[in-house]
């Protein structure tokens, strides 16, 4: 089952869509991060999107103080409360990618790596392009041995990021842990 949901993730996001998220101010950011070759302004512009990607849609904005009780709870290790403060977030405004993706971090670090594949999932169904999804993609496929998925995921991040070296660092350590495991 964990095999085919991973498959069925990295198959639906092989190629970036446009994502469903609102802000006009996504796409440029976008461009100048897939154009930065320098680490500190990928890092600006990061910050910058998950400003964007942290705010609640129109009309969902009363959800923000409990969204904001689960970052806190998530920072503090209180992984419980984080996931239910996430899961009402989610409840309430199923189309906000960032409280899937939250959930997805505390089901991570909680050990349930299904779960967090299933909010994986479902935050990028929302935001294709959400590097910090397909980040932590990547970190359940490398925690589960599946190192050659994981280099599948860290190329979807090299799309979003061609010159970010970080990226090609981590996909040639994934490319020795292969070839290792395999010995």
């Amino acid at each position: 089952m964990k095999r085919v949901m991973v498959f069925m993730v990295l198959a639906a996001f092989s190629i970036f869509v446009r994502s469903d998220q609102t802000n006009p101010e996504l796409d440029g950011l976008f461009r100048a991060l897939q154009q930065s070759n320098d680490l500190i302004k990928i890092s600006s512009i990061q910050n910058k999107i998950w400003l964007h990607w942290y705010e609640l849609p129109e009309g969902s904005r009363a959800l923000q103080t409990i969204f904001d009780q689960g970052m806190r709870a998530l920072h503090l290790g209180q992984l419980q409360t984080a996931i239910n403060q996430f899961t009402r977030v989610i409840e309430a405004a199923p189309q906000f990618a960032e409280g899937w993706n939250r959930r997805a971090t505390a089901y991570f670090m909680v050990g349930d790596f299904e779960a967090s594949l299933r909010d994986i999932q479902q935050t990028l169904a929302l935001e294709p392009r959400h590097f910090g999804a397909l980040g932590g993609l990547s970190m359940i496929l490398e925690n589960t041995l599946q190192y050659d998925k994981a280099i599948q995921a860290e190329k979807l991040l090299l799309e979003l990021m061609p010159e970010n070296v970080l990226i090609k660092e981590r996909i040639q350590l994934l490319r020795t842990q292969s070839l290792d495991s395999r010995i």
